[in-house]
């Protein structure tokens, strides 16, 4: 069954991390927002010209992730989408699964622990080209600005292990293992 798995939720939350075990599970690739926009980055020439507002970026990047979602999905592969999304582009990816007959599900990261959340955007180095972290008071004023996703989605915490996360996404998207 082809499957497009959306992977939202605040910056430090897991979910680049949960994405690309989801991946490995179904022997898909990953759409990562950040990926694809930082080769947008590495024309910096061009990018500083342009000085695209965040909101036109997002649009930008959500667009790139649909063509490549749209892409997997007429050859017969499932995809794991891995952002900061919100409601206009989730409706885009729910019609895109619809017309290729593909499972559309969403997933949301959060973190219930403030300090685990500072810790883990702290401690991370994702070493994308060209593409920059965040630091704390960034994440920490964008955190006032999340808007969660609606439903229907599972919500996965942080504060659990990846492995308990990792089973309840498993059973979610229909791939659990019976013991």
């Amino acid at each position: 069954m082809q499957r497009l798995v959306l992977v939202s939720g605040p910056t430090g939350t897991g979910k680049s991390v949960l994405a690309n075990a989801i991946a490995s599970d179904l022997l898909c690739a990953v759409g990562s927002f950040d990926w694809l926009m930082s080769a947008l980055r590495s024309f910096s020439d061009v990018w500083q010209v342009v000085e695209l507002p965040v909101e036109r970026q997002r649009l930008v990047g959500w667009s790139l992730l649909s063509r490549l979602a749209e892409q997997e999905l007429r050859h017969g592969r499932s995809l794991v989408l891995d952002l900061v999304a919100r409601e206009h582009p989730r409706q885009e990816w729910v019609d895109l699964a619809d017309r290729h007959r593909a499972q559309f599900r969403v997933i949301e990261c959060t973190c219930s622990n403030v300090e685990m959340q500072r810790t883990r955007v702290e401690r991370r180095s994702r070493d994308i080209p060209g593409w920059y972290d965040l630091t704390w008071s960034q994440v920490e004023r964008s955190r006032s600005n999340y808007v969660a996703l609606d439903e229907p989605k599972l919500v996965v915490d942080a504060v659990n292990s990846l492995e308990q996360n990792l089973a309840v996404i498993r059973e979610y998207l229909g791939l659990a293992v019976a013991p």
